[in-house]
């Protein structure tokens, strides 16, 4: 019994949910035009943004972008306008069925990214 709680014991730790970056903060406009205030934003269960450009896919740290703005839905893709810190603006592709969570002071907020309007992205810095 003991061997098999060991042996199963790594398998159940990875089924946690991973913790976005608590000073990480985003505010959120959906298409709606509602103003939403967010930290610990994870998109597809992750802390990165996994997209595409051309044929190569990138995991995209969220502490990187400073802007992020869906232009168009083309089938089951999403076109991105994103603005990257230190690299300019860039186009790039993400599934249109994109889950992204995040916490507010209201609860647990979960949208599609192709139900939002425009994502602002801060990083606040640790006090000393």
């Amino acid at each position: 019994m003991r061997r098999f709680l060991w042996l199963t014991l790594p398998f159940i730790l990875s089924m946690a949910e991973p913790v976005g970056d608590k000073n990480l903060r985003v505010e959120l406009t959906d298409k709606e035009g509602v103003k939403h205030e967010l930290t610990g934003l994870l998109c597809g269960g992750r802390d990165y943004l996994r997209v595409k450009e051309g044929a190569v896919e990138y995991a995209v740290p969220f502490s990187s972008i400073r802007y992020m703005e869906p232009i168009k839905q083309e089938g089951n893709l999403l076109r991105l306008k994103v603005e990257l810190k230190g690299y300019g603006n860039k186009e790039l592709l993400v599934p249109a069925d994109t889950l992204c969570k995040a916490n507010s002071k209201l609860g647990r907020a979960s949208f599609y990214l192709r139900d939002v309007r425009a994502i602002l992205f801060r990083t606040e810095e640790k006090a000393r």
